[in-house]
C-alpha cells in the first residue's frame, strides 16, 4: 500500500497590531511575537478574549439556554420526570466520552431522582450490541417501567429505534455530538451542537460536555448552588480530552494549549477528587 502523504492546511503568517503583540508579552512574559501571531490566528483578537483563553477565572462560559427551545423542551420534560418521581434511564456509550457523559447525568440527576428505583443506566455490549438506541434495548426497559430514556453520546441518527421508544411509551432526550439526521427525529428535545455554525463557542462540545449543558440548565432552574455543577468537572475534563475534541470556545477549561476553560478548571478538581470509586 502506498503511504499516504497528509495534505496539511498551513495558516498564512500575519502581523497582529503592536497593541495585541504587547498585550501578549504583558500577560505571558513571552517576548517572542510568534506567539502573539498564534493567537491571533486562533481568533483571539481582544483583550477579553486573552484573558480568558490565558486565565479560566476570566472566562465567561455560554448559556446553555444557546441550544434555545430544544434546552427548554429537555428541561421542561427532566422536571415532569422530577416531581412524578418517573422511572428515568439514562441510555450512555461505552468510550470514555460516553461513560463519563452517563456519570455526569446520573450524578446531576441523582440529586432529584432516587437511583435504581428512579434512575437508572443502560450501556450496550461493545461487542454485541455496538453503538446506539436498539429496540432489543428499549423492549428490555420498557418491562422495567421506563418512562424516559436520556442518551448521552449517540442517539441523533436512530430514527427507528425512536420511533419504536414512543410506540412503546417512552419519551426521548438526545444529547449527542455526533452527526445529525438531515430530518429531525421524533424526540422530546435533541441536544447537539452540529446545529451550531462552526464558529459558535459550543460548536465542538463533545458528548459529556452537552450532558454538562442539560445538567447546568437544570440546575439554574432548580436553584443549585454553583459547587454542585462545579463537582462534575473533573469528569467533563477527562471525556473531553479522550474525546480528541476541537478545544476552543466554550471548551477552554483546559488542556496543554491552554485552549480549554472546563478542561482547566476540572482537570483542578480531578487532582483533589475524592469521588466513589
Amino acid at each position: 500500500m502506498p503511504e499516504q502523504v497528509p495534505d496539511w492546511d498551513i495558516y498564512s503568517a500575519v502581523d497582529p497590531p503592536p497593541w495585541f503583540v504587547a498585550a501578549v508579552r504583558h500577560q505571558t512574559a513571552v517576548a517572542n511575537p510568534q506567539a502573539a501571531m498564534l493567537l491571533w490566528q486562533r481568533g483571539i483578537q481582544t483583550n477579553d478574549q486573552l484573558q480568558c483563553f490565558l486565565d479560566p477565572d476570566h472566562y465567561q462560559p455560554a448559556s446553555p439556554w444557546e441550544f434555545g427551545s430544544e434546552m427548554q423542551w429537555a428541561v421542561d420534560r427532566l422536571q415532569q420526570a422530577v416531581d412524578q418521581q418517573q422511572r428515568v434511564v439514562i441510555w450512555g456509550d461505552f468510550d470514555a466520552d460516553g461513560l463519563t457523559a452517563t456519570a455526569v447525568l446520573w450524578e446531576g440527576l441523582g440529586r432529584f431522582l432516587e437511583p435504581d428505583r428512579c434512575l437508572s443506566y443502560f450501556l450496550p455490549n461493545r461487542l454485541t450490541e455496538s453503538h446506539g438506541l436498539s429496540c432489543q434495548g428499549i423492549d428490555q426497559l420498557q418491562t422495567q417501567g421506563c418512562q424516559l430514556i436520556v442518551t448521552c453520546d449517540t442517539g441523533s441518527t436512530n430514527l427507528k429505534e425512536i420511533a419504536y421508544a414512543r410506540l412503546m411509551g417512552i419519551d426521548v432526550i438526545i444529547t449527542d455530538h455526533h452527526t445529525l439526521s438531515p430530518e429531525r427525529p421524533p424526540v422530546t428535545a435533541i441536544l447537539n451542537p452540529r446545529s451550531f455554525p462552526p464558529t459558535h463557542p459550543l460548536a465542538h462540545l463533545s458528548g459529556v460536555a452537552v450532558a454538562y449543558k442539560l445538567i447546568e440548565a437544570l440546575y439554574e432552574i432548580r436553584s443549585m448552588p454553583p459547587d454542585a455543577l462545579e463537582s462534575l468537572l473533573d469528569l467533563v475534563a477527562i471525556g473531553l480530552v479522550a474525546d480528541l475534541v476541537q478545544m476552543t470556545g466554550v471548551l477552554p477549561l483546559s488542556c496543554p494549549a491552554r485552549d480549554c476553560p472546563i478542561a482547566e478548571t476540572g482537570k483542578s478538581i480531578y487532582h483533589n477528587a475524592t469521588r466513589g470509586s
